[in-house]
């Protein structure tokens, strides 16, 4: 099977010879040199670090079932990604072992989704406890860290948990950082009411991403020195970012992502549970018109609403990036964080890829149109077409 767009990073035609789950072969054609709006381009699949739930389910609660993070991973194709990191954020301690032990069981049990879980990422619950800095986070099932308690986490995932939030200001973290790291498992900063002596202490112990850096934070802070502005100051750390229109606004994004530079900018969805499903009331939670999920009677926020595509729009329209460093920041660089292979375009990779609308002439920067993931062609809504398959 032939595909035939342009290459996301020279702007040139390229056909691709698909044979199921693999590039057979690349070939730059001659073609228009003038841009279109209507025209193909093609880059790799997704990878989505930080992404919790959909249709109303959760991967942090104890009633969570095989089948449903089956349907939900396999869904995530229809957004364009390919892995991902299944995310829980603070829940009481046997509720969070239960979750992951229900998304080892799936793994386990479906070769593809196993393929699609590049690990667990571990929000919390080594979080701040303070108003604003703990966000959705329930204050009753915040922790100080506690590596047994971690190994026993890890155990019930089946060794799937590869990337943890914590808050470096809470006792014991220092060390934590420390036993994580050398045991290969990658340490964020997040949630956290840290000053810079702090912050900087978790770094040189290996800690290495800021959590959705400008969230997750109260919403009044001293001009400078605060927890942004130190972690956008530090080199060691990359940072990730929820791009949705709704966590940050243009210009901060422009301003936190030219700290960070391109090649240590990764944008994540956050997505909540409460993605996928219709404005309402959700028990604690609410979806309003415009997509923004908090918690309810509250103007904190709980989680985005669209997937990363929502996230390379902003970015591209907010920022000096090249498409080429845009798409970096959702295959690239989160890849080579959690020391995976980098997803590229080339004979003999995997055939993960999106195809994309992209006027570089002023018009939609970027606006996804399907995506061929792990051997299928996928649409993006297609799985909403048909209900909810992940209450099917």
């Amino acid at each position: 099977m032939d595909l035939v767009a342009r290459h996301f990073a020279t702007g040139r035609w390229t056909r691709f010879e698909l044979d199921d789950e693999w590039i057979a072969a690349v070939e730059e054609l001659e073609g228009a040199e003038d841009f279109g709006p209507d025209d193909d381009w093609v880059a790799p699949a997704f990878w989505d670090i930080q992404t919790n739930g959909r249709w109303g389910i959760s991967f942090s609660s104890p009633e969570l079932t095989r089948d449903q993070v089956v349907k939900i991973v396999r869904a995530q194709a229809e957004l364009g990604t390919a892995r991902l990191c299944p995310t829980l954020i603070t829940a009481p301690v046997d509720a969070t072992k239960q979750a992951l032990e229900t998304i080892a069981v799936a793994c386990a049990s479906a070769p593809d989704v196993a393929a699609k879980v590049v690990g667990i990422h571990l929000e919390g619950p080594f979080l701040s406890e303070l108003d604003g800095y703990r966000g959705a986070h329930p204050r009753d099932a915040i922790l100080d860290p506690d590596w047994d308690l971690f190994r026993e986490f890890q155990d019930a995932a089946d060794g799937r948990i590869v990337l943890t939030t914590i808050a470096p200001e809470r006792p014991g973290s220092i060390e934590f950082i420390e036993r994580a790291v050398s045991e290969g498992i990658v340490v964020a900063l997040g949630h956290t009411a840290a000053d810079g002596p702090t912050l900087r202490a978790a770094v040189d112990a290996g800690a290495r991403l800021s959590t959705h850096l400008g969230n997750g934070i109260v919403a009044q802070l001293p001009r400078h020195p605060n927890p942004i502005w130190e972690q956008a100051a530090i080199d060691g750390l990359s940072a990730s970012f929820i791009a949705d229109g709704h966590h940050l606004d243009p210009s901060t994004l422009r301003i936190l992502t030219r700290a960070k530079t391109p090649g240590r900018t990764i944008l994540v969805s956050d997505a909540s549970p409460l993605a996928g499903l219709p404005p309402g009331l959700y028990g604690e939670w609410a979806v309003d018109d415009s997509g923004k999920v908090v918690v309810s009677g509250t103007p904190y926020l709980a989680g985005a609403y669209p997937g990363l595509e929502a996230g390379l729009e902003m970015l591209l329209k907010s920022t000096d990036f090249s498409l080429a460093e845009a798409i970096a920041t959702v295959t690239e660089n989160p890849a080579r964080l959690l020391g995976r292979t980098e997803p590229t375009l080339v004979n003999g990779a995997m055939a993960n890829l999106v195809v994309f609308k992209h006027d570089p002439n002023g018009g939609s920067p970027f606006r996804l149109t399907r995506s061929y993931i792990d051997g299928r062609w996928a649409l993006p809504g297609s799985s909403s077409q048909q209900g909810n398959p992940a209450l099917d």
